[in-house]
């Protein structure tokens, strides 16, 4: 007997750089959902907008309650933030997921972003999972988190206790009923997504069963290094091996030599050559090197592909601020800058 699910896309209409990578990956999906004897059924989310969002601010205002003082949990009241247009998007797109999940008839239900990956080498991990949710009780199960160990057996965590905020949200399984409670409990916007669903596990600790497994299953674009973050004012490459290591150069080290200097171009020249986020911190080193004429051409080539890949940016973008702050450091163009006639003359 084959099993029902619905697989809702949430995706955004002018990150077009991303269309032809997410049509590639559901065309895997749809293979190994239908080899497993799965009944799949795409429904794609694309609003409301940025846009639509800046229309009826004043709707969402009245929604959005960033008080500190209203957040018990000290951890999570360190991380209260004012949210951007993208992120409360992306919120009122997952709501709207959870809304038809809610008033639907299917039990089991897949939740993906744009930029999710699927890489053939953890097929076999992925295929496990889906085989076991036919089965487990769950509420909630993440596929684009994972604790790796070295353990031969597959095994399912409780998310929560490995990660109170949770590192990723880019897909997964949700049942009917935990999707109900969820989409009531979203209704006052405190954080972003992201943060209020990990905040949302967290009260409900002792009841929920919200899982990851202990194997790498999918992955998220925009953590490996394939797209630029669309939402966030920095982004952090957890799912890149090569880009960790070069964050672990530039935190490790207060001054950095020329030796270790080569050591991360070469990190960067052989894996993230013209990738925002990869220069943002190669910048950075050559900061720490005090080669600041460098370090500012890089953060400026970072600022123009951020820009390019449909990256956010904003006054509170941290590779924007760097950039402007090597400004004070480096300044050989000054005297072509004060040829310039000034805007009131």
């Amino acid at each position: 007997m084959k099993t029902d699910i619905n697989i809702y896309i949430i995706t955004s209409e002018y990150l077009k750089n991303r269309f032809n990578h997410l049509n590639y990956q559901l065309n895997k999906f749809k293979d190994i959902f239908i080899k497993l004897e799965f009944n799949i059924n795409f429904i794609q989310i694309n609003n409301p907008s940025n846009k639509d969002i800046e229309k009826t601010i004043d709707i969402y205002k009245e929604r959005v309650n960033v008080n500190k003082n209203d957040i018990e949990d000290i951890d999570f009241k360190k991380i209260v933030s004012s949210l951007n247009t993208h992120q409360l998007s992306n919120y009122i797109k997952q709501q709207k997921a959870l809304e038809m999940i809610k008033d639907g008839n299917c039990h089991l239900n897949f939740i993906i972003e744009d930029d999710v990956l699927f890489i053939d080498d953890f097929n076999n991990n992925f295929a496990k999972v889906l085989e076991m949710i036919k089965t487990l009780e769950f509420d909630l199960f993440f596929t684009s988190i994972a604790l790796n160990n070295k353990d031969d057996d597959y095994k399912v965590i409780n998310s929560f206790e490995p990660f109170k905020v949770l590192i990723a949200k880019s897909s997964y399984f949700i049942t009917k009923k935990c999707a109900s409670n969820l989409f009531e409990y979203l209704n006052n916007i405190k954080f972003t997504y992201k943060i209020q669903l990990s905040y949302y596990i967290w009260e409900n600790r002792e009841t929920i069963k919200s899982f990851i497994f202990n194997k790498n299953l999918l992955f998220e674009g925009s953590k490996i290094g394939i797209f630029s973050s669309s939402i966030n004012n920095n982004n952090f490459l957890y799912q890149n091996g090569e880009y960790i290591k070069l964050t672990q150069i530039l935190a490790n080290n207060e001054y950095i030599d020329d030796e270790i200097l080569k050591e991360a171009e070469n990190i960067y020249n052989n894996n993230g050559k013209n990738n925002a986020d990869y220069q943002h911190t190669l910048g950075l080193i050559y900061y720490k090197n005090k080669n600041y004429k460098k370090a500012k051409e890089t953060m400026i080539d970072a600022i123009l592909n951020l820009n390019k890949n449909d990256g956010y940016i904003s006054s509170q973008n941290e590779l924007l601020n760097n950039c402007i702050n090597m400004h004070q450091f480096e300044q050989s163009d000054i005297e072509n800058v004060l040829k310039l006639d000034g805007i009131y003359s």
